[in-house]
């Protein structure tokens, strides 16, 4: 076995403190201190506000406020804060990089990928041509594998998908051949597959390039699959780190054991999905939607078709999880049943709950990002009562009484009523979506990925909450999502969407019987945390039988963990 070498040591952190300065400096992290090796996978984990960004944006010295900082952060032999601004340049270009969250808001809007491209290659090579430095970008892009490279460098960021774009914010990182890349929660906004190509993409280039990688994320999925080494964050202190499989199968800590039990979810054993026998909310009946980019392409009949005859029911009182990749027309579904879209031809139905005697039934929306759909500046409850009061409450009374019942009902205290949004975390800030959508007592719920950007522990908390008004008001709910692992916890019935057409329309249980369409299987085999679950799952054949706890075929089966 060879000896460890400080070569070895890409990046140490020793006891980092950061504080916003002032007369009374707010501490952010206390005494983190970790080590990474030449070639190691780092998760960096814990929840929102634990710490994990400020730690990294640390060690590249892109704090957005003036910091206090204590410890030392070594990267590449060099001491990060003791850099003047010429070294602290060079090192930012030749031994770190990153990937950002959101590429959109990373890469500049108003200017080509090439340019950008070119722009940071002129940095790295001043003295190169510029037809050897648009080679180089060209190369680059063909590395993480994006199609037709040469073109894609004339295009904007628009134009790009949220994988594409992802995939260009690597190439810009890896551009100076860094000795560590940091992702900083590259693919929170991206779906299953197009998440699982993003990560693979990563751990190639980890391996072809003798990379070292330090992965921030909250999705312990992706963390059990992929990382060599695990530190657990919490408010701002270390709990727990050690190998990957240790911190996984063991954890210490009382914080990690929970991290890790709010990740893990049940393999559905619903029998009761597969009798709808109650009265429908919901009918889409051979529904089309296409979009033309203008009168011309109109007139040609030449359009990017959303919805191809569209079939699919939700009954009184079921969850119905509608999946499927970017543009495959699930967020055009839920506008048409808004009334925000019209469908070309087709019938959408919404029906009214039995003995209600409105004029119409009543659909409302609760939206992926709760905090741009709430006024920053105005008190929860007074966001409440106009909602009430444009519908016609009169009474501040009967409105204040029937707030406090949403509230109660959503599981949050009557305190947060008296705050604005900004003073809201995210689950709280979520769950008061959800009850201004209650508050008019709606037929239909429609929740447009309301867990995408929120910790393990909080997606819990929502689901159970979405899962109680189901049980206690009997409201419908249609949840769209790109996370299985919500669909195998709360869904009574998954419909597959792929390019506008409805490919499966299915009971939960059945969803991962191994007799499944080509395309669904791709999805539920892009689901992190897979591979863990089938090697806990492995029993032999007989056994298999006996238990009903086996992973076959790459399809779950049985009582597997996620």
């Amino acid at each position: 076995m060879a000896l460890e070498t400080e070569d070895d040591r890409v990046c140490r952190v020793e006891n980092l403190s950061v504080a916003i300065d002032g007369e009374q400096p707010v501490p952010l992290v206390d005494d983190i201190s970790i080590e990474i090796r030449k070639g190691d996978y780092f998760a960096l984990v814990g929840e929102s506000g634990s710490g994990k960004s400020i730690t990294c944006h640390a060690m590249m010295r892109l704090l957005p406020f003036r910091p206090r900082i204590g410890g030392k952060v070594i990267i590449d032999g060099k001491d990060v804060w003791s850099l003047n601004q010429r070294e602290l340049l060079d090192f930012r270009r030749r031994s770190v990089g990153m990937v950002f969250q959101d590429p959109l808001a990373a890469l500049n809007p108003v200017r080509t990928i090439g340019s950008q491209m070119l722009e940071t290659l002129r940095l790295h090579h001043p003295r190169v041509h510029i037809d050897d430095l648009r080679n180089r970008a060209v190369k680059a892009l063909m590395e993480v594998h994006i199609p037709e490279p040469a073109a894609r460098l004339g295009v904007y960021p628009h134009q790009l998908s949220g994988g594409l774009n992802q995939r260009v914010m690597i190439a810009l990182a890896l551009l100076g051949n860094p000795r560590l890349l940091i992702a900083d929660e590259p693919t929170t906004a991206l779906d299953m597959s197009v998440q699982a190509e993003v990560l693979d993409l990563i751990d190639e280039l980890r391996r072809k390039n003798d990379l070292t990688v330090l992965l921030v994320t909250h999705d312990l999925g992706i963390v059990r699959d992929r990382a060599t080494n695990i530190a657990v964050l919490q408010k701002g202190e270390m709990v727990e780190q050690g190998r990957a499989a240790e911190v996984v199968g063991a954890p210490r800590a009382a914080y990690s054991r929970e991290l890790f039990e709010a990740a893990s979810v049940d393999w559905p054993t619903r029998a009761e999905a597969s009798r709808r026998t109650a009265p429908f909310c919901l009918t889409f009946n051979n529904v089309n939607k296409t979009y033309f980019a203008s009168k011309k392409d109109r007139k040609s009949g030449v359009g990017i078709p959303a919805a191809k005859d569209m079939t699919f029911s939700v009954r009184r009182g079921e969850i119905v999880a509608l999946i499927g990749e970017s543009g495959s027309g699930k967020t055009t579904a839920a506008k048409m049943v808004m009334g925000l879209e019209t469908p070309d031809f087709g019938k959408i139905t919404v029906f009214r709950s039995p003995g209600d005697d409105r004029r119409a039934a009543r659909v409302q929306m609760v939206f992926q990002h709760p905090r741009d759909s709430l006024d920053p500046l105005m008190k929860v409850e007074d966001q409440l009562h106009e909602v009430l009061s444009v519908h016609g409450w009169r009474d501040r009374a009967q409105r204040v009484a029937h707030i406090r019942k949403v509230i109660a009902d959503v599981g949050l205290g009557e305190h947060v009523l008296q705050r604005r949004p900004t003073y809201l975390s995210g689950g709280e800030a979520q769950r008061v979506v959800i009850a201004r959508a209650l508050l008019l007592e709606p037929d239909l719920l429609i929740a447009d990925e309301p867990l995408s950007a929120v910790d393990v522990r909080i997606q819990k908390v929502i689901l159970d909450c979405l899962k109680r008004l189901r049980d206690q008001l009997g409201i419908s709910i249609l949840l769209i999502t790109h996370d299985l692992r919500v669909v195998f916890e709360i869904a009574d019935q998954v419909v597959v969407l792929r390019h506008g057409r409805v490919v499966e329309d299915i009971p939960v249980h059945q969803f991962t019987d191994g007799q499944r369409d080509a395309y669904t299987q791709m999805l539920i085999d892009a689901v992190p945390g897979k591979s863990v679950a089938e090697s806990q799952a492995e029993l032999p054949r007989e056994a298999a039988a006996a238990a009903d706890n086996v992973i076959e075929h790459g399809s779950f089966v049985g009582h597997a963990r996620i």
